[in-house]
């Protein structure tokens, strides 16, 4: 009993200790575990000291919150996992003015504001993840029409989606990365993401 009560001394005199020198700037810090002897048995709670800028201490327990984000990630990763490289130097191009509102090999009209792609033989509905190689800058596409017709050229893009990866309307083609996403890939990820961003609230 004396051992338990020496311990939790000790560690609110840590805690007393931090808030008096006022630390600044640290995230995390690890207090050791802490065993108290009980009936033989041994009980282990790991804390975490958080000081944040008003040198306010909080101490959380490592709980079910830890699984859960670990389980989030590991959703993330899963998803990724599932996306498909289809091409990592291919060449893309996009639309001219000219074919805005014209009908497309779906049946749909073409919009140059709508964030379209024209491949050879995917399905139309594909989701493509398109990134330019150059500064990384990526957009995610649907497929409604065929093309292009040009034997070095991989992809075609809408006037928006192209622009959104390139900032430079005057840049004719681009060596770009395409990854086919799986079904629902947005809508998951996003609600993944929004379980995620919970926790750092």
């Amino acid at each position: 009993m004396n051992k338990k009560i020496t311990t939790i001394l000790s560690f609110s005199i840590l805690l007393i200790v931090a808030l008096v020198l006022g630390f600044k700037n640290v995230q995390s810090e690890t207090v050791e575990n802490y065993c108290f002897d009980n009936s033989n048995e041994c009980t282990r709670e790991l804390a975490s000291v958080y000081v944040n800028d008003s040198s306010t201490i909080k101490v959380t327990s490592e709980s079910s919150e830890l699984s859960e984000i670990n389980e989030i990630n590991s959703k993330l990763l899963a998803l990724e996992n599932e996306v498909e490289l289809l091409a990592e130097n291919a060449v893309s191009s996009y639309y001219h003015d000219k074919f805005n509102g014209r009908k497309t090999a779906s049946g749909e009209l073409y919009n140059k504001k709508e964030y379209t792609a024209a491949h050879k033989t995917l399905p139309f509905g594909s989701k493509l993840r398109v990134t330019n190689n150059k500064n990384n800058e990526s957009v995610i596409v649907t497929v409604n029409d065929r093309g292009p017709f040009t034997k070095d050229r991989q992809l075609d893009l809408s006037k928006q989606a192209y622009l959104d990866i390139t900032h430079n309307k005057h840049a004719g083609i681009l060596k770009v990365k395409i990854e086919v996403l799986p079904e629902e890939y947005e809508d998951v990820k996003v609600d993944l993401q929004e379980s995620l961003d919970e926790f750092m609230l």
